[in-house]
């Protein structure tokens, strides 16, 4: 078990390994946790809303999920949540490679329902809310994978020697994640959660050129950024960049470069003992004031009550790694 921060826009991480590439995030979201950024992955992600509710953007549609609701993430899907005022969440989620549903092997379900998911040609129904056809199927499929993804996680923490029968036991796990999801996905086509990409040529170009100056950010937050050095990364005049910004990322482009830059500093309060005005430094502040200004205003707190508390958002995610 491990902790981890925020994603980035373009999440670095691997999920899982090279023979199993799958992780299991289990989400909890108290009162001052305000946002996850923007960000996008090449993998699937399935997630259950345990309980309470949260708003999630997807693909630039803004969705309010709630209790045994199903979100469904496609790969390379721009998304975000956030969460809502005095409203606890709890969620569990797993992101994999369609690797693991034999993406390389040219039969007839990877041509016919596997490859088209990768290549951007169908996309997932984004939500499915408690009560729809075959969510109840859905979710205790669900369930199931937790649990196979749980027997795999915690073996190799055993303090004791495995006696035989516990061997023989996890054996084939592997084996049934792959029957789980092989099932889950036949449930999703089976149910119409799986519909072609209506997208036009216009919007994956708008797509990919958020994607491009979401990476320049990610990759310069620590440094002085202007509106022209952005707008030059999209090829836009300044005025529309910042048009273009607000309308496809939810809000300005000053806004967004200061809230990952919070995100930043609130995981560093969170995990070290890092002194505030170092953290704030490094993650791009270089006007305390201003800092200590803005970071109430996200979190609600001072840093220094930030830390005592231990209410940060990186310390709400945990990531089960099988």
């Amino acid at each position: 078990m491990k902790d981890t921060g925020i994603s980035d826009y373009k999440e670095k991480a691997s999920h899982g390994d090279v023979l199993m590439p799958m992780q299991r995030y289990r989400c909890i979201v108290p009162f001052s946790y305000q946002d996850l950024s923007l960000h996008w992955h090449d993998e699937v992600e399935f997630t259950w809303i345990e309980d309470g509710s949260i708003d999630y953007d997807i693909n630039f549609e803004t969705f309010r999920v709630q209790k045994d609701d199903l979100l469904l993430i496609s790969p390379h899907t721009l998304h975000s949540a956030h969460a809502l005022k005095e409203e606890e969440m709890i969620s569990e989620s797993l992101v994999f490679h369609l690797d693991m549903l034999g993406y390389q092997t040219p039969d007839a379900c990877t041509i016919k329902y596997i490859s088209p998911l990768l290549k951007g040609k169908y996309r997932f129904i984004p939500v499915i809310r408690a009560g729809a056809p075959g969510h109840e199927e859905l979710l205790q499929c669900f369930r199931e994978m937790l649990t196979g993804v749980e027997d795999k996680n915690h073996s190799p923490l055993l303090c004791r020697e495995v006696t035989p029968g516990e061997n023989r036991k996890r054996e084939g796990n592997e084996l049934y994640m792959k029957e789980l999801l092989f099932r889950f996905f036949r449930l999703l086509y089976q149910n119409g959660y799986v519909v072609k990409n209506e997208n036009s040529a216009t919007d994956s170009e708008l797509e990919r050129k958020l994607k491009t100056v979401l990476t320049y950010i990610r990759e310069h937050y620590t440094e002085a950024m202007t509106i022209e050095d952005l707008a030059e990364v999209c090829h836009f005049s300044q005025a529309h960049f910042m048009s273009f910004f607000k309308k496809f990322a939810g809000m300005t482009c000053v806004e967004y470069i200061n809230h990952y830059r919070l995100s930043r500093v609130a995981a560093s309060l969170a995990q070290s003992d890092q002194p505030v005005m170092e953290a704030a430094l490094e993650n791009g502040f270089h006007n305390i004031s201003y800092f200590n200004k803005l970071f109430r205003k996200e979190f609600g707190v001072t840093p220094k009550q930030y830390r005592k508390e231990a209410g940060a958002p990186v310390k709400s995610v945990i990531a089960y790694k099988i």
